[in-house]
């Protein structure tokens, strides 16, 4: 009989038809960025389910030290598993302190194959992260050309003909009330090729391609009233030829989503959410939470609703909806928050589980 009631509950997730669903439970509330963005060494992650065979993970840590008045080492790690994106960096960063406001930064990002390797310098204009901007050019795969030298001339060897080079910034503002986020990601033409003399065209290996992106994320109270939004543009070009395979691809992505709050107490805060989203190809998608502050002992029970409709270039006519139920609890410095989503349409497909997302941050 228990068995019986445990599968009625725990059944095998749904397909990546909720993915919009998914990464809205995916992301922090903004209570929970406010006390990341005040943190110098901590670790968040936020995970949970995407299909049968796929975990969402988002992981980031960094940890910051002063080595004497004027130099100091920064070290952030930065994990994402998602269906579109897989990022696995850590990143080592020294740093000259100019003045107390204004600090020279080098990166370096080493990975497994040494031809991976990133590097990059740039500068850091504030006296934390709460208030601050960011900017740095990186070079990716700067290494690539020398981990082949051992590699005579041909078919066998790519080099990059022109390096892909990342221009990424980030600005962050707090003030009494609000907020104001806005990172983009710049990168030129890169392109890389096989080196045989071969004069035939197409040539064996040929790739290039772009990318860029651009968020921006606000929030202002006005009495018991909070408005607020999201604003997200991605795109990237891709073509690739190797022998007689050519694939190209241009995705391109936009998400608007405004939303507007009302505190009737401290606990009790409903919010509304409106989200527009075009893309050409692949998807993801932002939801503004919030949520109460605290940094002693606390814990409060979340509830919703979730609804997505997909027309047009989704391809598919249908409705999804989700029950929600999510426990946070907050003791110092460790912050925990399970949701629950629960099957929200009618009828019910025979079971009420659907997805489970878990959160953790740690400061330290």
């Amino acid at each position: 009989m228990l068995l019986a009631c445990f599968l009625l509950l725990y059944v095998p997730e749904d397909s990546n038809t909720q993915y919009l669903l998914d990464k809205q439970l995916a992301h922090y509330f903004p209570s929970w960025i406010v006390h990341w963005d005040s943190s110098t060494n901590a670790l968040r992650t936020s995970q949970g389910c995407l299909d049968l065979k796929n975990w969402y993970i988002d992981f980031d840590a960094r940890v910051e030290t002063k080595l004497s008045s004027w130099l100091g080492l920064r070290y952030r790690n930065k994990y994402l598993g998602d269906y579109n994106k897989h990022v696995s960096n850590h990143y080592f960063e020294p740093f000259i302190q100019v003045r107390e406001n204004l600090r020279i930064l080098l990166s370096v990002a080493p990975h497994y194959y040494k031809g991976e390797d990133e590097l990059g310098a740039g500068f850091f204009l504030g006296k934390d992260y709460l208030n601050y901007l960011e900017t740095l050019v990186i070079v990716e795969d700067f290494d690539r050309n020398f981990s082949l030298h051992n590699i005579p001339e041909g078919r066998d060897k790519v080099t990059y003909e022109c390096f892909p080079i990342n221009w990424k910034t980030n600005i962050n503002k707090y003030w009494q009330d609000g907020y104001f986020n806005l990172n983009f990601e710049l990168s030129n033409r890169y392109w890389l090729r096989s080196t045989e003399r071969d004069l035939t065209y197409p040539p064996y290996f040929y790739e290039r391609g772009l990318h860029r992106a651009f968020r921006t994320r606000f929030w202002q109270a006005i009495g018991k009233l909070r408005f607020g939004g999201l604003f997200d543009l991605q795109q990237s070009e891709f073509y690739h030829i190797d022998t007689s395979e050519v694939h190209e691809e241009n995705n391109f992505e936009i998400i608007v989503e405004p939303m507007l709050a009302y505190r009737v107490s401290d606990k009790w805060i409903p919010t509304l959410y409106f989200t527009y989203n075009y893309k050409t190809l692949d998807d993801s998608s932002y939801l503004f939470s919030t949520g109460m502050d605290s940094i002693v002992d606390y814990q409060s029970w979340h509830f919703g609703l979730q609804q997505q409709f997909y027309s047009n270039n989704q391809g598919v006519d249908k409705r999804e909806r989700r029950l929600t139920l999510g426990l946070e609890y907050r003791y110092k410095d460790v912050w925990i928050y399970i949701v629950e989503a629960m099957e929200g349409d009618l009828p019910m497909p025979g079971w009420l589980h659907n997805r489970t997302y878990v959160q953790l941050m740690m400061r330290f």
